[in-house]
Parts: C-alpha cells; structure tokens; sequence
C-alpha cells in the first residue's frame, strides 16, 4: 500500500515538472540569435549563435536548448552545429559558415500536449500535460470543457555568406512555416519586407505576427509592428530603424481527425537584421 501510495506521488510530481516546463516553453518565446547575420569573408567564418527563451526581446531569461538544432545548407542538407553548451540561462553553439548562398539555421520544437479543463463549482480553468490519450486516466471527476491542444513552435534564423541563394528552402508542409520573399540580406531599414506563411503545406491568411526591434529595455515604447496574413498567406511591413528583430507568428486552428488532441496551436520565431539604408 506503501509503495503504491508513493509512486502515485511520483507520477503526480513528474506530472507537475512537465507542467511547469512545457508551461515555460509556451509562456517565454524560444529564439536564436547570431552574432552576424551577413558573412563576406573569403574562406567564410565561425558564428556563435545564443539559444533562450523570453518575452524581452533578446533578453536572456530561461534555458532553452540547441541539441536539435540544425543549419540547413544551401544546397538543402543538414548540418549538425559545432561546440554546443549548455547554461542555466541560455544555450550556445558555433558553426564554421564556407559555403556561398543562404543558409537557414533553426530549432524545431518536438510536439507537446496539454489538455485543459474546467472543475470545480467556480469553473476554475484548469491544464494538465496531458493528450487525449492520456488524460483518460488523469482528469479529476466532473471535469467539463475538455480539450487537448498540440503545441509546436520553430525558432528561426538565416545566414547569407557572399551572394544570397535564388531558390527559397522547400516546406515541409507541417505546422506553421515562414517562407521569406524578401530575401533576408536584402532586408533594409525603412524598406517594405514581404514573407509568406503557410499552414499544414498551405498558404494561411489570418495568421497573427509581431514584430519587435531589439532594445525594449531602453525605451518606453515596444514599438511593436502588428500584421495579419492576407488570402495568399503574405504578410508586408517596412522595419523603419535599423537593427535587429525578431517576429512572433502563431495560428491555432481545430485538426480533425487526430487521436491524440483537438487543436493545433502552431509557432514561428524568426530572427533578423534590418540594414542601414
């Protein structure tokens, strides 16, 4: 009895743990920032890129890690990164960039479940790490307003050495994806910028993105830049100042025919510098 009573509490500790990590992951945006986003160097040359999670922008907050992360070539092979460590508060990683043309650096998220529910006779919003699988055995009695959400997020960033390639990377065709139009080394401050978003493999209209200039701890004003895909999944806004910024896209939408959740709610967090004009 002993021992049954104890690992219930283990399971409801590990439960807690996930909560309280994959509650992390979604609440602080997951970015990669390089020290350079532009290489002319002959030879090519060695970038460190630091990995974190936070609301400010380029604030390091909470870890995140780069294990996964991968550079696409331009040729659209993968590359493993160089020299990968791992802190308290962020992650870092090398790599040694030779190849001409665009490169896309990024860390793909894993999908992760979390059900939330209502209980109590206060309707008390509820959430637990949970699929519909698994949640069967989980949720308390008299649980209402059940559903399970799929969260996936990608962290994003393009590297350009000498002259940027023609051909844009291949979509996958799952969760949410950015395909820049405007290519990244071309992006120049006060300059209209025009990338497309797609859903699933399909170019989404309705998708929210944000837009913030690195510096929100030095001033009183986001200066936030608020866009909303159209028909054709395009969204186009002109980054007025030079520097770095970083965009936050998300789409939710229901999946049917899913065992495992109800919806989907999917992220892009993409990296870039804005040029001086």
């Amino acid at each position: 009895m002993i021992n049954k009573k104890f690992n219930a509490v283990v399971v409801m500790a590990s439960m807690l743990v996930g909560l309280t990590l994959s509650s992390v992951a979604s609440a602080h945006p997951r970015w990669v920032l390089p020290s350079h986003f532009t290489i002319s160097k002959e030879g090519g040359d060695w970038l460190t890129f630091d990995v974190t999670a936070s609301h400010g922008t380029f604030v390091i907050d909470k870890p995140a890690g780069s294990e996964t992360a991968q550079v696409v070539m331009p040729d659209g092979r993968n590359e493993r990164p160089d020299f990968v460590l791992r802190g308290k508060r962020r992650s870092v990683f090398d790599f040694h960039f030779t190849e001409e043309g665009t490169h896309r650096v990024q860390i793909n998220g894993t999908p992760s479940y979390v059900t939330s529910y209502k209980a109590g006779k206060r309707d008390t919003q509820k959430r637990l790490r949970a699929s519909k699988v698994e949640r069967a055995g989980l949720l308390p009695e008299g649980a209402r307003d059940v559903s399970s959400t799929l969260n996936y997020t990608r962290a994003e960033t393009y590297i350009t050495v000498g002259k940027p390639s023609e051909k844009p990377f291949p979509l996958e065709g799952k969760f949410l994806e950015l395909q820049p139009i405007t290519k990244p080394a071309d992006i120049v401050a006060t300059e209209s910028v025009r990338f497309q978003l797609f859903f699933n493999g399909k170019a989404q209209a309705g998708v929210k993105a944000e837009i913030t200039r690195d510096g929100t701890l030095y001033r009183n004003q986001q200066d936030q830049i608020d866009v909303v895909s159209d028909e054709q999944g395009f969204i186009e806004f002109t980054p007025e100042i030079a520097g770095r910024y970083i965009l936050k896209a998300s789409h939710t939408a229901p999946i049917m025919n899913n065992p495992l959740a109800e919806k989907m709610n999917a992220s892009v967090h993409l990296t870039f510098e804005a040029i001086l004009p």
